[in-house]
């Protein structure tokens, strides 16, 4: 990876001369912002929070499932191994037994301990030097700030129980996340420590999992049971036949009650004829107290499956779905799901970088959308490919890092399996929003080791969401995390990003025996899959800070250790600093492109407010700013890319031999025509004061028109064909610009800009200017290219005479 300034960042003129146009842009966002973050809700909202309405139901409640009653082992499977319920240890018990641990009720144990079913035990980590960091940076005293009663009384979930607590870590701020004990994890990496004075302790080595459900079944839901609306029959997967010809069941569905805005969250209505179910669903849920099995989570079987609709060739088709294809026709696709596949085929085993987004919930009872714009949400995760335990078949098992700020449904900021975080029919989105988890396969986020040291950005990227994520359950310490343009999902994910870059390349620069054995060993294969994680380092350098200066919050925040403090960016100008990453569809797409063009293989899966019965809701995408005018949007982007596009020695390099190939045409072909007149500088006073406005226009105003908002950014991925007719477009326009002109409202052009050669040279020049925005993708090198053009004929090459004396407007 790069190194050099001590966070591995860019340095150099180019920087500071883009701070004016920053201080503009924070100006304009300053003010578009309060739109887009004003709430979009449709009417007011019920008193109290969704939680709390959902609770009033016996389903939504750990009682509602006793641990004794379990279902047909041969129709029911354990969710997992190791399976509890957190319990916040009261006060006065943190007091005599310091430290960051919690009360856990096991819910299901593997058969070595299935003797600690129904007990409640201590819960605390594993001695790692990862887990031990994590304690020591995030732990905190919780003191509710002042608008923490303000907050709450908005309708949002806040972490009560931990209000006035000393050093509270990250699994004290879980367990006391909500009012209630009622989150179910997986533990992982248990470790049982036998103790002589009482219970068992047990001790873990990665932080828990939420998920839904104790147990799961898969099978075909045939329909309702008469007069019974919530009672299904179940036709359950035989893994003999390997169909679904098992024995007939029946669940319960439960309807949820409606949220504070009066929506259905999910609806068991129209489950049972829901053409994707006939691949089958998975059913996570418990038996009641009569044994009756209840569904808490669904999973459509077909989702997940290595069965992909379309595979579509990378180098051609790639961009162009990220950016339209991958959210195109949403309302139109209510109900259904879609598998898309960029690049090779995958298998069991794999691991990959997740990218999950989700958009608006539309239609008469939906949200109301603020700004034209559908922020959506965004977050990273990780995906592998793993044999499913009922079927064997392989399929993608998904895990979110959730970084969420207070909201009404108590959803909890952290690590979160599928079933929590999508398929949950309490809090679930599956059913009332559109979904998007694009899969990222590439060699550098495996377990990489280089000369016997592990190098693995998915494991840094998931080691730094966690510090986040108990951020925000604190509220680092003020119990409040709310939505701000710099501090969100998305930015706060991105933040995550960086700092698991920043660690990375600082732990490689301080190895010199590591960079030494690269050098010697160029062929092997983990110094290739080395270079390509730099090279991917960089570019999302890139994305992360696009005006080459890291957010101070950001780079404080990476240097924190034990016993340091975190800080959060406020102000506009730390959102413009990361504003790639402000908006979430922005954020997805952008990384999503920048993993493809650094060699990854992509899996898109789709899924549209699936087995959503409630029909006065519809699914929007998450859009960019002001998205819903696509024309200004698409503009807005383009507009976005030209200003900010970094400039490389590349693009410096491809612009100069593109001006070195113009002049070498237009300069023989206006001196062999007579229009241009031989070299003879005129006065270099006012030549140089003239060079100010003419950069303004005609360089920068016809270049934001005729390359900027008609020519597809490169960024956007056209074909080569596409880009040629565009820009053969774009070069006629500018021509044809320049006659229309002359005989509409530029009178003084009308003696030049008729003549047959000069419109030769305009037509160089507008390929010229068009070619090098294709090479760069940035308005720079076309305006500077246009400005020199235009001062060297005004002022050396005669062109002041043939506008009798007028310099104020040329081509």
């Amino acid at each position: 990876m790069r190194s050099g300034s001590p966070h591995g960042r860019r340095s150099g003129p180019w920087p500071r001369a883009r701070r004016p146009l920053l201080l503009l842009l924070t100006l304009v966002v300053s003010l578009l912002l309060p739109l887009l973050l004003a709430p979009s809700l449709a009417g007011p909202p019920a008193p109290g929070s969704s939680y709390a309405l959902a609770q009033a139901a016996p389903f939504n409640r750990p009682s509602h499932y006793p641990l004794a009653q379990r279902p047909d082992p041969r129709l029911y499977q354990p969710h997992a191994d190791w399976i509890g319920r957190l319990i916040l240890p009261s006060a006065a018990e943190t007091d005599r037994d310091p430290g960051d641990w919690v009360w856990v009720e096991i819910e299901h144990a593997p058969t070595t301990a299935v003797a600690l079913q129904g007990q409640v035990l201590r819960l605390g980590w594993a001695q790692r030097p990862v887990l031990q960091e994590l304690v020591e940076r995030v732990s905190t005293d919780v003191r509710f700030a002042p608008e923490a009663r303000a907050i709450e009384a908005q309708g949002n979930v806040l972490p009560r129980r931990l209000d006035g607590r000393r050093r509270v870590g990250p699994l004290q701020s879980l367990a006391g996340a909500r009012p209630n004990d009622d989150l179910i994890v997986q533990l992982e990496e248990v470790e049982l420590e036998p103790a002589a004075d009482g219970p068992s302790r047990l001790s873990i080595g990665r932080p828990p999992l939420q998920i839904s459900g104790r147990y799961v079944g898969l099978g075909r839901i045939l329909g309702p049971v008469a007069s019974q609306p919530e009672r299904f029959r179940v036709q359950h997967w035989s893994p003999e036949r390997g169909d679904f010809s098992g024995p007939e069941d029946v669940v319960r569905v439960p309807q949820q009650p409606r949220d504070r805005y009066g929506r259905w969250i999910s609806t068991p209505r129209g489950l049972s004829s829901n053409p994707v179910g006939a691949q089958g669903w998975y059913l996570y849920g418990a038996p009641d107290a009569e044994g009756l099995f209840t569904v808490q989570a669904i999973r459509p079987r077909a989702l997940h499956l290595l069965s992909p609709d379309a595979v579509l060739p990378t180098t051609r088709e790639g961009l162009p779905y990220i950016l339209r294809g991958n959210w195109a026709n949403t309302p139109r696709q209510r109900g259904r799901i879609r598998r898309v596949l960029l690049g090779e085929n995958w298998q069991a085993g794999d691991r990959a970088l997740l990218i999950h987004s989700f958009g608006g919930i539309g239609g008469p009872g939906g949200e109301r959308i603020s700004g034209f714009t559908v922020t959506g949400h965004f977050a990273f995760g990780e995906a592998r490919v793993v044999n499913d335990a009922i079927t064997g078949e392989p399929r993608f098992d998904l895990r979110y890092h959730q970084i969420y700020a207070n909201n009404p449904n108590g959803i909890v900021s952290g690590t979160q399996d599928w079933t929590a975080f999508s398929g949950d029919l309490q809090r679930g989105w599956l059913g009332s929003r559109p979904i998007s988890d694009v899969l990222i396969k590439l060699r550098p986020f495996d377990d990489l080791t280089v000369a016997g040291q592990p190098l693995s950005l998915l494991q840094e990227l998931a080691n730094q969401a966690e510090v986040l994520m108990a951020r925000y359950r604190s509220g680092d310490g003020s119990g409040v995390s709310t939505v701000t343009p710099s501090t969100s999902c998305v930015q706060d994910s991105s933040q995550a990003l960086f700092i698991a870059i920043d660690r990375l390349r600082r732990r490689t620069a301080n190895e010199p025996e590591l960079r030494r054995w690269i050098k010697a060993h160029p062929q092997e294969n983990s110094s290739q899959a080395f270079r390509q994680l730099a090279g991917l380092s960089s570019s999302l350098d890139e994305l992360l800070s696009p005006f080459g200066m890291v957010r101070s919050d950001w780079r404080h925040n990476a240097a924190v250790v034990a016993g340091g403090s975190f800080v959060r960016g406020e102000t506009g100008v730390d959102a413009l600093l990361s504003w790639r990453s402000m908006l979430p569809r922005r954020a997805h797409d952008d990384m999503a492109r920048v993993f493809l063009q650094h060699g990854a293989s992509l899996w898109f899966l789709r899924s549209n407010q699936l087995a959503g019965g409630d029909t006065s809701l519809e699914p929007l995408a998450p859009t960019l700013l002001l998205g819903q005018i696509p024309i200004l949007s698409t503009l807005l982007r383009r507009l976005s890319d030209a200003l900010f596009a970094p400039l490389g020695a590349a693009s410096l390099g491809s612009a100069l031999a593109v001006v070195a190939a113009y002049a070498a045409l237009a300069l023989p072909l206006g001196w062999g025509s007579g229009f241009l007149s031989p070299w003879r500088l005129e006065a270099l006073g006012p030549s140089l004061r003239a060079v100010p406005g003419l950069l303004l226009m005609p360089a920068l105003g016809e270049e934001l028109l005729f390359r900027v908002a008609l020519l597809p950014h490169p960024l956007e991925g056209e074909s080569l064909a596409g880009s040629a007719a565009w820009g053969a477009l774009s070069v006629g326009l500018f021509v044809l610009y320049h006659p229309v002109a002359a005989r509409c409202w530029y009178p003084a052009g009308r003696g030049v800009f008729g003549d047959g050669r000069f419109l030769v040279q305009c037509t160089l020049l507008g390929a010229a200017c068009v070619l090098s925005y294709g090479l760069s993708g940035s308005l720079w090198p076309p305006v500077l290219l246009h400005g020199l053009a235009v001062t060297l004929w005004l002022w050396g090459l005669g062109g002041r005479a043939r506008m009798q004396e007028q310099p104020q407007l040329s081509p």
